[in-house]
């Protein structure tokens, strides 16, 4: 309510968030798995003084470089632009909150760049040795930055004792820490394998290709044998209300959350589990009968799981962006009560000044939509409101608004999946009216794309 709007039609500006953060989160987990693979093939290929792992290493990092740091480098510029946008107070917070963090993680990103250029481009340059130890030099940098950007991952759904005494380090070391960090390392040794597959697939000499083809295949068992102990543990570290929501829901919310927690939840088990049995009967059991297209599917199925995972991941929190601190519409736990008071449009620095101006003509109701409800919310694509609203007219939105700003459970069903409205009696009326025009109910509120 303190920045201006990013209005994204149709699609809405959470999935643009999305869309770019799973395909960054499956490179950036290369970039960390794939450094691991790096150091151990490295290590087996000096010990073995095996030419033909050396020169199938130097293929693959080039791969591996080209990855990382031009598909991984952009989509992760593409992250901090549209949260910046789409959700600037909750991005303005958690900079704050971790200023220190932040700062060392883009030390040892830039320090894990130089290092991954330097890695590839100093092949039968320098000994096998200092090349060694710039491999593992790599695997250390990238760690150091999955273990800073997992505290504040982490934070968002479990902030912990931050909640009472804001102290950084105590939203960093938050309940699930090491269950999410163990759980993103076997995370990552999976995604590096599958990656690996892709190169190892094109080999040429098929007695390589079947032992490199099986030494891929390998990295894929831990985070199948290991993943559900560790997942156990995460998730008896987070809120129970967050848990419930994946198999109960709520049973007056149309199809509930149930039909969208839990099916994501089951489809990223069966996808799992369709990855675990190719894997073992194929580049494992029948490493020679493993293709290059076969390791494409491989890697199309391991970036489903990916995403619908992190999916998974997101809807837990809501409606906050920060769990029981700030909501996904930028409005703070704490504030809601003096918002709802004062109004919403005078403690609104960038909302409050947009009402004054010409374009909203007194009418503020579609401003109190976009400030409030676009974070979830388009008019006509996800989550349409004019499908939600229906065919009620403004009598029966008011009382649906209404029943929105109550805070108690039982008052509102929304409670737990939808922040509450924060407005005043004259404001939840004017968005009552711009949200009853959409179906043609009244004339006089203003349109979506009027407003600057």
């Amino acid at each position: 309510m303190n920045y201006p709007i990013w209005v994204v039609p149709y699609l809405g500006g959470p999935w643009v968030i999305g869309i770019i953060s799973i395909i960054h989160i499956f490179i950036s987990h290369f970039a960390v798995g794939g450094g691991a693979f790096l150091a151990a093939a490295e290590i087996l290929a000096y010990k073995r003084k095996n030419e033909n792992l050396y020169d199938y290493l130097k293929t693959h990092s080039r791969f591996f470089l080209i990855v990382t740091t031009v598909s991984g480098a952009m989509t992760g510029v593409g992250i901090w632009f549209s949260i910046s946008l789409v959700s600037p107070d909750g991005t303005a917070s958690l900079i704050q909150i971790f200023t220190l963090a932040w700062a060392l993680e883009y030390l040892f990103f830039v320090a894990e760049l130089a290092t991954a250029f330097a890695y590839y481009y100093t092949w039968d340059k320098i000994s096998k040795e200092a090349h060694l130890k710039l491999a593992k030099l790599y695997f250390v940098f990238s760690v150091f930055t999955l273990v800073i950007i997992n505290g504040i991952i982490t934070f968002m759904l479990t902030p912990g004792k931050w909640t009472e005494s804001h102290n950084w380090l105590d939203g960093f070391l938050n309940p699930t820490y090491w269950p999410g960090l163990i759980i993103r390392m076997l995370i990552m040794g999976a995604i590096a394998g599958m990656y690996a597959l892709v190169t190892s697939s094109r080999i040429k000499d098929p007695h390589f290709r079947t032992y490199m083809v099986r030494f891929c295949a390998k990295w894929l068992l831990p985070i199948f044998i290991l993943g559900p102990i560790v997942s156990y543990f995460y998730l008896k570290q987070i809120p129970q209300a967050a848990v419930d929501t994946i198999f109960t829901g709520i049973q007056t919310s149309g199809v509930g959350n149930f039909s969208v927690l839990a099916r994501a939840l089951y489809l990223s088990l069966i996808l799992s589990g369709t990855i675990v049995l190719f894997a073992f009967f194929g580049p494992y059991l029948n490493p020679r009968g493993f293709t290059f297209r076969i390791a494409i599917l491989f890697l199309i199925c391991g970036l489903s799981v990916t995403g619908t995972t992190e999916w998974m991941r997101e809807l837990l929190r809501k409606p906050f962006v920060v769990y029981n601190y700030m909501y996904s519409n930028g409005i703070r736990k704490s504030e809601i009560q003096e918002i709802t008071d004062s109004g919403f449009l005078n403690k609104g620095r960038w909302a409050g000044a947009l009402a004054k101006t010409p374009e909203c003509k007194g009418d503020s109701g579609e401003l109190i939509y976009r400030y409030q409800c676009m974070s979830c919310h388009t008019v006509d694509g996800y989550r349409s409101m004019k499908r939600m609203i229906g065919d009620r007219d403004k009598d029966a939105v008011v009382g649906f608004l209404k029943m929105l700003k109550e805070k108690e459970a039982d008052k509102n069903p929304y409670h737990g999946i939808m922040p509450p409205l924060a407005a005043t009696d004259d404001e939840l009326d004017k968005l009552a009216t711009y949200l009853a025009s959409l179906k043609g109910e009244s004339k006089d509120a203003t349109k979506i794309g009027k407003l600057p």
